[in-house]
C-alpha cells in the first residue's frame, strides 16, 4: 500500500491530487487497485500520509508524539563492543570459553575498575551480556572469586598461550624481551605472600607483595610472577631463565634488565645458557670499578664538561649531543660508558640546591636557638637533626655537630637567668662529593652480545627502550587499579594481578592499533569518547511498546573503529543481531 499523486491542469494552473493504492497482480502483471482518493494535499501533509501508511504497512515503525516517547535504560556498547572485539581478535574468547566472569573482569578493569562483588552490577548495565550469552540477572556475585580461584591454576598455560600468539601476530618481536620488577601494597591482608619490603610505592608502612614482568618490545605482557614482598630483584633471574627455555622453548633471545639485577651469578648463568642480556652497572659499581678511573679521572664541572667529553675520547650519540659514550676495550664482557648531559646539569643543580637548602635550614635553626627561652634537649635536637639530613637524602656527605651554647636572660625584675642551648655547624664531606660528582649523568651498561651483533649505539637504545616496561607498571598501578590489593587468599590475589595484566595486555594493544593509525589520542580518550556510544531502550507510552537502538556514531568514534580495526561491532546487521539477543536479558 502507497500513497499515489497525480497531476492535472486546469486553466493553466497545475493540481496534485492523491490516492491511496495497493499492488496486486493478475496473469503475472503487476497491477495497481485504487483504495480510496484523497484529493488534495500539501506537500506536509502528504509526507504524514506517506509516514501513516508505512507505519500501517511495517510493524517495526512507531508513530508516536515526542512527549509520549521516553528513555528508560541505558547500557554501555561500543567501549564494551571494541575491548570485546580484541579479546576476540586475540582468541581469549575460546581460550576462556568456560569461564564467562574473565573477561568481565578484564572489561572492567580498562573501563572503570571495580570491586570484585560489584562485576554483575556492573556487567548488567554493560552489551557484555549479549556477547557472553550470559543473564547477569540469573547468577551468582560469588561465582566471580570461584572463577579467580579457578583462574591461578591456569596462569602458566594462559601465558605460553600469550607467547604463542604474540610470537604468531610478531614473530620479529620475539627476540628481544624487557623484563623489570615492583611492589604493590596491601590493605588489611593476611596472605602469606604479604611482608614488609623495599616499596616501589613509597609504602612502607604496608605489607607489600613482588611482582616480576616481562613484555615484548611493544609492551605486551606475557610472564609474570607474583612473589613474596621481601623477595629482591638480584634473586628472580635464575626462575625467570627456567622459564625462558622450557615454558617458552626460547634458545636464543636477548634480555634487557634493570641495574637492581646484576651479580657475577646471573651474568654467568645467563652465559651458560647462552642467552644474550643488556643491563646497566649499578653506581657504585662504576665508582669501585678500575676503568672508570681511566675513562672519567676527575668529575666534570658545568664549566669544563665538554672539554672533558673531548679529551677522553667520548663520542655524541646523535646530532643533537645531549648525550655521549665510550665503549672500553680490553674486558670479557662489554662496558659502554654514557654521559647524559641533561641529567648532569640537573644532578649538579640539585646538589646545589640541597646544600643552599641545608645551609637556610642551620641558619634558621640557630636563630630560633639563640632566642630560646628555656634550656634545649640534645637528645630530641639530634633527633631532629638526623630526620632532615635523611629526608634530604644527604645524611652521607653532610653532618651537622651541635655545640653547646648558654643565654644570659635578665627578667623584668632583674634577676639574671642562664639558659643552655645550641649552636649548629655543618660539615661537608669533600671526599665523598668529589665521588658522587664523578658520577652525575654516568650510566654504564653491560652486555655480552658481541660488537659484530651490535654496534654501541643499539646496546644503548635496546636499554633506553625498557621504559616499555615502565609504562606497563605506570598504567597497571594508575590505570588498572593493580593497587592497593584488598583480597587475602594467595590464589585471589594472583588471579587478580592476572586480571591486571590481561586488561594491560588490551590496552596495550588499543595504544599499538592506534600509533599504526592516523589517530592521534591516547587510549583514555578513546574509551571515554567510546563510552559515549550507548545502548538506548526507548519506550512508546501509549502503545506499550519498546524498541533499543545506539546512539549515533560521530565521525570521530567512527575512525577510532576503523583504527582498531573492529568495524564489524558497527554493521548494521551485527548490531541488530546483538539488540535482539540483548534485549532478551531485559
Amino acid at each position: 500500500m502507497f500513497l499515489k499523486k497525480s497531476a492535472s491542469t486546469i486553466n493553466g494552473k497545475t493540481y496534485f491530487n492523491y490516492k491511496v493504492v495497493e499492488s496486486y497482480r493478475e496473469n503475472d502483471k503487476v497491477k495497481h487497485r485504487i483504495l480510496f482518493n484523497i484529493g488534495h494535499l500539501t506537500e506536509e501533509q502528504a509526507s504524514r500520509m506517506r509516514l501513516v501508511i508505512g507505519a500501517h504497512s511495517d510493524t517495526d515503525i512507531v508513530v508516536s508524539k515526542p512527549e509520549d516517547i521516553v528513555i528508560t535504560k541505558h547500557a554501555a556498547y561500543l567501549n564494551v563492543a571494541a575491548l570485546y572485539a580484541l579479546w576476540q581478535d586475540w582468541g581469549l574468547d575460546v581460550f576462556f570459553q568456560k569461564d564467562r566472569w574473565v573477561s568481565a573482569m578484564v572489561l572492567n578493569r580498562c573501563i572503570d575498575p571495580l570491586p570484585k562483588i560489584d562485576i554483575k552490577e556492573w556487567l548488567a548495565e554493560t552489551i557484555l551480556p549479549a556477547y557472553l550469552n550470559t543473564d547477569p540477572l540469573n547468577t551468582n556475585s560469588f561465582d566471580v572469586y570461584r572463577e579467580l580461584d579457578r583462574l591461578t591454576l591456569h596462569e602458566d598455560e594462559l601465558q605460553t598461550f600469550l607467547y604463542q600468539r604474540l610470537k604468531s601476530k610478531y614473530p620479529e618481536d620475539t627476540s628481544t624481551f624487557f623484563y623489570d620488577i615492583t611492589s604493590t601494597y596491601m590493605v588489611g591482608s593476611q596472605c602469606s605472600l604479604a611482608l614488609f619490603g623495599h616499596s616501589r610505592d613509597n609504602r612502607s608502612d604496608c605489607e607489600q607483595i613482588v611482582i616480576a614482568l616481562m613484555v615484548t618490545p611493544q609492551g605486551y605482557p606475557f610472564y609474570w610472577r607474583v612473589l613474596p614482598g621481601n623477595t629482591q630483584d638480584v634473586t628472580t633471574i635464575k626462575d625467570l631463565i627456567k622459564n625462558i627455555k622450557n615454558r617458552y622453548g626460547i634458545t636464543e633471545c636477548i634480555l634487557v634488565f634493570d641495574r637492581g639485577m646484576v651479580s657475577n651469578e646471573n651474568l654467568l648463568n645467563l652465559k651458560d645458557e647462552k642467552l644474550a642480556y643488556v643491563s646497566a652497572m649499578d653506581k657504585d659499581e662504576i665508582a669501585n670499578a678500575a676503568f672508570f678511573r681511566n675513562a672519567l679521572p676527575a668529575p666534570a664541572t658545568l664549566n669544563d664538561w665538554e672539554q672533558i667529553m673531548a679529551m677522553q675520547e667520548f663520542i655524541p650519540f646523535d646530532e643533537n649531543e645531549l648525550m655521549f659514550f665510550r665503549e672500553l676495550e680490553g674486558y670479557s664482557q662489554r662496558y659502554i660508558l654514557t654521559f647524559d648531559v641533561a641529567r648532569f646539569i640537573d644532578e649538579h643543580k640539585s646538589h646545589i640546591s640541597k646544600l643552599n637548602q641545608i645551609k637556610e635550614w642551620v641558619e634558621q635553626k640557630n636563630q630560633s636557638l639563640t632566642q630560646a627561652k628555656k634550656a634545649r634537649n640534645k637528645d630530641i635536637l639530634e633527633k631532629e637533626i638526623e630526620k632532615f639530613l635523611r629526608c634530604k637524602h644527604t645524611h652521607k656527605w653532610i653532618s651537622i655537630q651541635l655545640e653547646p651554647y648558654t643565654i644570659n636572660l635578665i627578667s623584668k625584675s632583674g634577676k639574671e637567668r642562664i639558659i643552655d642551648t645550641f649552636r649548629l655547624n655543618y660539615k661537608v664531606d669533600e671526599n665523598y662529593v668529589y665521588n658522587i660528582q664523578r658520577l652525575f649523568g654516568v650510566t654504564c651498561f653491560i652486555t655480552n652480545i658481541s660488537k659484530a651483533n651490535a654496534s654501541s649505539r643499539e646496546i644503548i637504545e635496546w636499554y633506553r627502550n625498557k621504559n616499555k616496561i615502565e609504562e606497563a607498571f605506570h598504567e597497571l598501578k594508575d590505570h588498572l587499579d593493580l593497587r592497593p590489593v584488598f583480597l587475602t587468599r594467595e590464589k585471589r590475589i594472583k588471579a587478580h594481578v592476572t586480571i591486571c595484566m590481561l586488561a594491560y595486555f588490551l590496552y596495550n594493544d588499543i595504544e599499538n592499533r592506534l600509533a599504526n593509525s592516523s589517530v592521534s589520542l591516547s587510549v583514555d580518550k578513546v574509551l571515554n569518547l567510546l563510552a559515549k556510544c550507548n545502548v538506548n531502550k526507548m519506550e512508546f507510552l501509549k502503545t506499550n511498546r519498546s524498541q533499543l537502538s545506539i546512539t549515533e556514531l560521530s565521525e570521530i568514534q567512527k575512525s577510532i573503529v576503523r583504527a582498531l580495526g573492529c568495524e564489524n561491532i558497527i554493521d548494521s546487521k551485527r548490531v541488530k543481531q546483538i539488540l535482539k539477543t540483548f534485549e532478551s536479558y531485559l
